[in-house]
């Protein structure tokens, strides 16, 4: 492994010592902790570096503090190095130097435009209470399916299930559905979500109840209600946080619209439509 220079060796003693600091006293985050021709990278600047990343390279940093203040290190000569080469002043640099501050500028103005978007909880309330009809959860079933590719076949498995036959049993001997595996269970499901010759007899069944013989493009099928979920009002509990999020999202795009009108209305705006017509796209 190749030898570290003297100076990085500095360097750990210099950070080693600022993790203590760390759990020390108020002023730590003033405190030097490595100095780059002259110029003071503080234990605040380390500690709002790592701040700023993704958990997992937070973590990395936290564990590897050596090598992302040497990354610090390094990016600060680098950022030196460009200046002196004046790349700053280069036309594109300065182009996209501009272009990155527009949308800097752009976004902190909406962000402070729409933290005037709170939403109170009598709002939430008063919107749970207008459109309680919205909250209500729809009929859901649950049903087990035998199909078969001949009606001879099905006359066959519904005569063993009235001498008594187990459903699950016979789907998984005799179904050619994928659901054989699971005895021919379907899940829950709402109207709209099976074919309709199938749900039209499914919510008319009784739960425990098996129909007769319902023939589609498929084959032929036998169904068993299993269960019934009634309908049923959803608390508002339930849905507090997405209804305050559609709150809020309509009150930010609010205060944005009267944001952008106003100064649309004090502006002095002029529209070369024809030339938008013609020229934009040559």
């Amino acid at each position: 492994m190749t030898k570290r220079p003297m100076a990085k060796i500095h360097v750990t003693a210099l950070l080693l010592a600022a993790a203590l600091v760390f759990q020390g006293c108020g002023n730590a985050k003033s405190k030097p902790l490595a100095t780059v021709d002259g110029k003071v990278i503080t234990v605040g600047d380390f500690e709002k570096s790592v701040s700023k990343m993704p958990s997992y390279y937070k973590n990395l940093a936290s564990e590897r503090k050596k090598d992302f203040l040497d990354d610090m290190i390094n990016e600060q000569l680098i950022y030196k190095e460009a200046l002196r080469r004046g790349i700053n002043r280069e036309r594109e640099v300065r182009e996209l130097l501009d272009e990155a501050k527009r949308k800097i500028l752009i976004a902190k103005l909406m962000e402070t435009e729409v933290k005037k978007s709170a939403v109170s909880e009598d709002k939430i309330k008063e919107f749970y209470e207008l459109h309680k009809a919205d909250f209500v959860t729809p009929l859901k079933l649950r049903a087990s399916h035998i199909m078969v590719d001949t009606e001879a076949e099905a006359n066959d498995i519904l005569q063993k299930l009235k001498e008594g036959g187990d459903f699950a049993q016979l789907a998984k001997q005799y179904s050619k559905d994928p659901s054989k595996g699971r005895g021919g269970d379907l899940g829950y499901f709402i109207k709209g979500q099976l074919m309709p010759e199938i749900e039209e007899v499914c919510f008319k069944l009784q739960v425990g109840q098996a129909s007769g013989i319902i023939k589609t493009k498929f084959g032929f099928h036998i169904i068993k209600l299993t269960d019934k979920i009634e309908p049923r009002v959803v608390e508002l509990s339930e849905v507090r946080d997405a209804i305050e999020k559609e709150l809020k999202d309509k009150a930010q795009q609010r205060t944005l619209d009267d944001l952008v009108k106003n100064l649309r209305s004090k502006a002095h705006i002029k529209i070369n439509d024809k030339l938008l017509e013609t020229g934009s796209d040559k």
